[in-house]
């Protein structure tokens, strides 16, 4: 699930920022939770609101929020200096997920730094660049962001693809041994995403490596990065948020533009980029603001809920069309049988014998001159996807040159029937929205005097699975199951990250999440402490064991032909890289926010380096029950006194799932 804007999100949506509040004044500055929300009026135009949650988004929001009473020193500092003053200028850093809004004119102006990637942060700089205040300081190896210390960007990864040439294409695409997926996402500077709808745009095999792929196919990966460049290049047109295949309610992931990838997922277009992005992570029942009577509330929702009924009936009607079209392709495949079949073979015929593309269009053409009945069915040619286009009673026809008519036509239907099968789930949406609607009766206002926020945290998406932050800042999630397991390995595991197991029965599949550069040995060594300390050596008291670590790509849900692997397994494929008597210890802690205690676990030093208020916790004969509120009352004692309020109302079930299975003693 995608859960943060890429570097082409981002600079796809600069036009839209800048046109709403370039030259535009902030009239304030907001927090709420992770969220900052920039309140800027732009003379004759009103008023809109720029929102930044660092290390996810940054996009115009149309969502109110409940201002705090009290706002943080933080805040109550970025409104010093940049209460009524002129947004200068708001950039993107090369092609990073850096955004910059220089605030002020030009004797004096600040710099607000928003950085997208990784934890985030939120930065304020002087007329000289130098670090005023930040929402985290950090030392790491490249930079340090600390108070009066010039502000630096971090080294650029990979390579822009809009300042490649032919030359510099074929140096990112030659000399690899790696996947074409992981080539293009080591070597360009783009998310793992985009270099999949690359790898889709070329009708290349992203998993097929690259010193395997054919000249063709090189050719059309070139042709494929230049697509793409030129796509980004267009801006916005119909973004959308892309829905799972299984569960039409369940948003998987955002984009600009129309994705080939995400062409069979069920989607709902929408009228600009912002709002799409506010529609994909919503927001909280308490962050809606209360101080807007709430008649004006309830009017505005019945408007965006009328707005998402219309977007899904237009949707609905775009499938029952496509099934349509599909169904009279398939049927038009054998009224014209012995053409298409002519078609397929003459073109299948001439590639065998090494004839290009270029002169099979050009006989093609003559053919047309010359009246032969053949060559006038042929529409057009797209060699990069191995597809003819043929117009058959006037309808125009994709075929698949490498499949007979036969599977051809069967393509066509199984596509229609896909269409069909989405339509009943768009149709249940749709049901689904006009009952919130009617659920909105503005006659029934009970107005109150001092309306309460509830205070339920959004959790993160990985909070589902076992988790911890590495002290070198990457984020490694386990499963708790065979089914979180493989959810894991099939949907969260992208080409750069890293694959870990104990060698020890039980252990969860464990993945280091990798955005840029690879992880240090620190990391790999605390994501193999993590796999072992969450496996049966727990359970059996073992004190030490083994782990190994491999690449993507060496991970495999297929069996060797011939033998069976259990729902859930994998194969590994080549080396393990092995890292052998790594001890069982866990620590846990809390990382406290505004409202909240967070509870997590891991190794020592990955929670030392996240927060100072933890325990040390070993194997033993307490019940969970017990070795809870053991915990809870040791963390207490550990956190400022202003804050054990946060550790005591944490319900006991969120400690529990961050605790190995089996009993546990607090070391005191």
């Amino acid at each position: 699930m995608k859960d943060a804007m890429s570097n082409v999100d981002i600079r796809i949506m600069m036009d839209e920022m800048r046109e709403a509040a370039q030259g535009a004044f902030i009239k304030n500055v907001y927090q709420y939770g992770d969220v900052f929300v920039l309140k800027v009026y732009q003379p004759g135009e009103g008023t809109v609101q720029l929102l930044i949650e660092p290390g996810h988004r940054i996009h115009l929001t149309n969502y109110r929020r409940v201002a705090p009473k009290m706002p943080r020193k933080f805040v109550s500092v970025l409104r010093k200096y940049l209460r009524d003053r002129r947004i200068i200028a708001i950039e993107q850093h090369e092609l990073d997920r850096i955004v910059t809004i220089e605030v002020g004119d030009d004797e004096e102006s600040h710099k607000l730094v928003a950085e997208l990637f990784g934890r985030g942060n939120l930065l304020l700089l002087d007329n000289d660049d130098v670090i005023f205040i930040a929402l985290q300081y950090r030392k790491m190896r490249d930079r340090d962001l600390v108070p009066k210390e010039v502000y630096e960007f971090p080294p650029q990864r990979g390579s822009n693809v809009f300042k490649l040439d032919d030359a510099a294409i074929e140096d990112v695409l030659t000399d690899s041994d790696s996947s074409v997926i992981r080539t293009l996402t080591r070597k360009l500077n783009l998310d793992s995403l985009s270099c999949e709808e690359i790898c889709a745009l070329a009708d290349v095999e992203a998993g097929s490596k690259m010193r395997d792929i054919e000249e063709g196919a090189l050719e059309a990966l070139k042709q494929g990065i230049e697509e793409f460049g030129r796509r980004i290049r267009g801006g916005v047109d119909e973004p959308r948020v892309i829905y799972d295949e299984d569960d039409e309610s369940e948003p998987i992931a955002f984009v600009p533009f129309r994705f080939e990838t995400f062409n069979e997922h069920p989607q709902t277009v929408f009228d600009s980029f912002s709002q799409t992005l506010d529609e994909y992570f919503g927001v909280t029942e308490e962050e809606m603001d209360q101080e807007t009577p709430d008649i004006e509330a309830l009017q505005e929702e019945r408007r965006r809920l009328k707005t998402i009924i219309e977007k899904q009936q237009e949707n609905v009607d775009v499938l029952l069309q496509k099934a349509e079209e599909q169904r009279n392709a398939g049927e038009l495949v054998y009224m014209h049988f012995q053409i298409v079949t002519d078609i397929l073979e003459t073109i299948r015929e001439a590639r065998s014998e090494g004839v290009s593309w270029e002169e099979i269009e050009r006989t093609i053409g003559e053919g047309k001159k010359q009246g032969n009945e053949v060559a006038q069915r042929i529409a057009k040619i797209v060699p990069s996807q191995g597809e003819v286009v043929v117009e058959l009673q006037d309808q125009e026809i994709v075929l698949d040159i490498r499949k007979t008519p036969q599977e051809n036509a069967s393509r066509a239907y199984e596509s229609a029937k896909k269409a069909e099968h989405r339509v009943e789930g768009a149709k249940k949406q749709i049901a689904k929205t006009r009952e919130k609607l009617s659920d909105l009766d503005l006659s029934d206002i009970e107005e109150t005097e001092e309306p309460v926020p509830i205070k339920v945290r959004k959790k993160r998406w990985y909070e589902k699975y076992r988790w911890f932050i590495s002290s070198e800042d990457y984020l490694v999630i386990g499963g708790r199951d065979a089914r979180t397991n493989e959810a894991i390995a099939k949907k969260h595991m992208g080409p750069n990250d890293v694959f870990l197991h104990a060698a020890v029965h039980g252990a969860p599949y464990t993945v280091i999440k990798v955005p840029d550069k690879p992880p240090g040995e620190q990391t790999l060594w605390e994501a193999a402490q993590f796999a072992i300390t969450f496996s049966r050596a727990w359970q059996d008291g073992l004190t030490a064991g083994d782990a190994y670590w491999v690449n993507p790509e060496q991970v495999s849900f297929t069996p060797p032909s011939g033998e069976y692997l259990p729902s859930g397994a994998v194969m590994i494929y080549g080396n393990k890289n092995f890292l052998k008597n790594v001890p069982v210890e866990l620590r846990v802690g809390v990382l406290l926010e505004e409202e909240h205690a967070i509870p997590f676990s891991g190794p020592p030093t990955a929670v030392e380096a996240n927060t100072q208020y933890h325990v040390k916790v070993v194997p033993g004969g307490d019940k969970k029950g017990q070795l809870v509120k053991d915990i809870m009352n040791a963390l207490e004692l550990l956190v400022p006194d202003n804050q054990t309020h946060l550790v005591s109302r944490m319900p006991e079930e969120e400690m529990m799932r961050v605790l190995p299975p089996g009993e546990g003693v607090l070391k005191r």
